[in-house]
Parts: structure tokens; C-alpha cells; sequence
């Protein structure tokens, strides 16, 4: 019986062990769904109410996906984020400083150039705009840096942008076309959200690797039995 027991350890952890791998996968897929269920109520809800006029003494207060309106003016420069949208193919998303009514200097997601319409020298004269603010969280260890030579950047990374045109790290998402050649993308709450299909996915591979080990303990078993114990003798 001894003999059998040692056969059966590094089995029953091996299994053990990757059972737990793979329900803890799960459970995670699982939380992101809740996660991801709760980001696109929170959108929804805000994009369905009217926006609200924002003082320029108030733009720093503003929250996450919070619909707004705002009066100013767009300044000169821009910056291009290498974007790619469905039905056109690869471009860049327009973001540009806007000078509030006072003093203050925020940014906005105009929306998406095509990859031809770059260079083109763009005039907005469009005093009033309406979006949802966004904190984008884009940027990671592997996002490259700018290049600044071609006015190329990789990812919305607010602090980065925010310090580059000297504005504050507030970004509006527009939901009015300002340009022809500028396609509206506005806030939607249509993230992609397959998380229940990868939770069913952990958790069926959770089962298929019980049952696996569950056969191999009982091949042991099976064989150890056919021998008559003589391992133990």
C-alpha cells in the first residue's frame, strides 16, 4: 500500500495543482465580466444624459465619462495616434488642445484621419463642443515612444500628451463632427466583452483536466491491483 501511495503523489498534485491553475483562471474571467458589465452600464448611462456645461473652474473636477459641453477654441497644433478603424483601414486618432473661455487648456479626441489625410493643413472653427471625458489607460511597458520626427504616437497617454502641449491632463471625447475629413468616434459602450466565453472556456478545461487526472490516478490503481501488490512485498 505504501508503494501505491508514492505512485500516486506526484498524479494527484499534478492534477491538483493544474485543476486549481485553471479554476483560478476562471474565477478571474469571471470577475473581468463583472468588471467589464459594470464599465459599459456606467458608459451607457452616461452617454444617454444631456451634457452638462462645464466652467472652465470646474474642467479638473470633471469624472470619467462624464457627457459635457464647452466653449473655447481649438488651437493650431495636433497629434496623431496610430489608430486603425473597421471599414478604413489604418489611420490616426486627431488630438488637439482646446483653449477654454479662460485661460485654461484641455484636450480632444477629434475623432479619426485616414492614414492619406495626415499632412493636411485642418481648420476648426467650432466654439462649442460636446463629448464624455476619458481617462484612457492605453499605455503599458511595450507602447514604444513617440516619434516625434513624424508626429507618431502609439498610445492616448494623457500625462504624456498633457505635458507635450503644456495642457491639463483632461481629455474630451467628441460626439459632434467638427470636419469632413474627420470621422466621428464617439464614446459607445460597445467594448468588446468575451470574458463569459473565456470563463466557460478555464472552466471546461478545468474539467476535462479532472477527469484526465481522475483516469490516470485509476490507471495506477488499476495496474498496481493487476500486479497483486507485489510492489509493496
Amino acid at each position: 500500500m505504501l508503494c501505491l501511495l508514492k505512485k500516486l503523489i506526484f498524479p494527484f498534485f499534478f492534477g491538483l495543482i493544474g485543476l486549481i491553475i485553471l479554476l483560478g483562471l476562471g474565477k478571474w474571467q469571471v470577475e473581468r465580466l463583472a468588471w467589464k458589465n459594470s464599465i459599459i452600464a456606467e458608459i451607457s448611462e452616461s452617454v444617454a444624459k444631456s451634457p452638462n456645461v462645464i466652467m472652465p473652474h470646474q474642467i479638473e473636477s470633471v469624472q470619467q465619462y462624464q457627457s459635457v459641453r464647452v466653449n473655447g477654441e481649438f488651437l493650431s497644433e495636433e497629434l496623431h495616434v496610430l489608430h486603425s478603424l473597421k471599414s478604413y483601414g489604418p489611420g490616426f486618432k486627431l488630438i488637439k488642445p482646446f483653449k477654454l473661455s479662460s485661460d485654461g487648456v484641455i484636450l480632444v479626441d477629434l475623432g479619426f484621419i485616414r492614414e492619406r489625410n495626415k499632412l493636411k493643413e485642418r481648420i476648426i472653427l467650432s466654439n462649442t463642443i460636446t463629448g464624455n471625458i476619458l481617462f484612457p489607460n492605453e499605455t503599458d511597458s511595450f507602447t514604444p515612444d513617440p516619434n516625434f520626427e513624424k508626429n507618431i504616437w502609439f498610445s492616448r497617454d494623457l500625462g504624456a500628451i498633457a505635458n507635450y502641449l503644456e495642457t491639463i491632463p483632461v481629455l474630451i471625447v467628441l460626439s459632434n463632427i467638427v470636419h469632413e475629413e474627420i470621422i466621428a468616434t464617439p464614446l459607445r459602450p460597445n467594448l468588446i466583452n468575451n470574458h463569459l466565453q473565456y470563463a466557460f472556456t478555464w472552466f471546461s478545461m478545468a474539467m476535462a483536466w479532472s477527469f484526465m487526472s481522475i483516469y490516470w490516478v485509476m490507471r495506477i490503481i488499476k495496474r498496481y491491483g493487476q500486479s497483486g501488490g507485489r510492489h509493496a512485498l
